[in-house]
């Protein structure tokens, strides 16, 4: 069985997945759902292939190929380098599944391809990428999207197939958002900058002004000129730790482990939150009731 020669795909389905959130019974389940796609995949292929010039023997041997070639192998990678590659059952019933996983992959065609060198008539890829940003890189603008390599393609050439597929992996995804994953969309820190970096910075240097005039007075302007506008700018620095901070206790699309301890880290923020921004919202509504 040898098709170098790729059908030809009218029906593509792709999507950025957005927003996320796994543990392993969800990813376990999400896995088997791609099987039992999968398996319909081999049916409509085995029911499109043809005999030509094959005998009785051959035709039967390379249709029971084809549907076992559609039987799924599975990529994890752990956060520790550990990488394990098989078939569904494999994977998750191995001793050695990895406690964080880093990514998922998945290519239904895979087997085909590499092996057969055969291109099957629907097919679909799965990536799934749960890395978390850095809280300390400051390479990653903030004011940008939050870099995820997490992707679904679908295509073929039966668009009810494809459709299908595409609708129900779709509908899986929605149900299993992860938490405040707006905070990772494209200038969501510009917007949250405005409304209370600068507030919250000229709020800081309001609060220390007392402070710095009593250590250098009123003569050397110079010395409280440069400390206002030290506070002002560490103020916004903290702004931005905190704001790489809350997208890595929500990632875009998380994997739940058993001793995942986001729950700590999100309580954690949340006190931090409710110290700074409470104190803050208490003197403006303060300030506006003097008024």
């Amino acid at each position: 069985m040898d098709s170098s020669k790729q059908p030809q795909i009218s029906n593509r389905q792709k999507m950025k997945v957005s927003s996320l959130s796994l543990d392993k019974d969800d990813l376990r389940k999400f896995c088997d759902i791609l099987q039992e796609r999968a398996n319909s995949a081999a049916e409509i292929e085995v029911s499109l292939f043809q005999k030509n010039e094959q005998t009785d023997e051959q035709f039967e041997a390379n249709k029971q190929t084809l549907k076992a070639s559609f039987k799924l192998n599975v990529t994890i990678s752990g956060k520790e380098g550990e990488e394990l590659w098989g078939s569904i059952e494999e994977v998750f019933e191995s001793a050695n599944f990895p406690e964080e996983v880093k990514s998922l992959y998945v290519d239904s065609e895979a087997t085909l391809r590499v092996i057969h060198n055969y291109y099957p008539y629907n097919s679909f890829k799965i990536s799934l990428d749960f890395t978390k940003p850095n809280i300390f890189d400051f390479s990653l603008m903030p004011s940008r999207g939050t870099p995820n390599e997490s992707n679904i393609e679908v295509k073929g050439y039966d668009a009810t197939w494809v459709n299908g597929v595409f609708s129900e992996l779709k509908k899986f995804i929605d149900k299993r958002s992860s938490t405040l994953s707006t905070v990772h969309n494209h200038s969501v820190y510009d917007v949250l900058l405005w409304v209370l970096g600068f507030p919250i910075s000229f709020w800081v240097c309001y609060k220390l002004s007392t402070p710095i005039v009593n250590v250098f007075g009123s003569s050397n302007s110079f010395a409280t000129s440069a400390l206002y506008l030290y506070a002002f700018v560490a103020t916004l620095f903290m702004f931005r730790v905190l704001f790489h901070y809350l997208r890595w206790v929500c990632p875009l699309v998380e994997y739940r482990s058993k001793g995942n301890k986001m729950l700590a880290h999100r309580a954690f923020f949340a006190v931090l939150c409710i110290g700074w921004f409470g104190q803050f919202i208490y003197d403006i509504a303060k300030w506006f009731l003097k008024t």
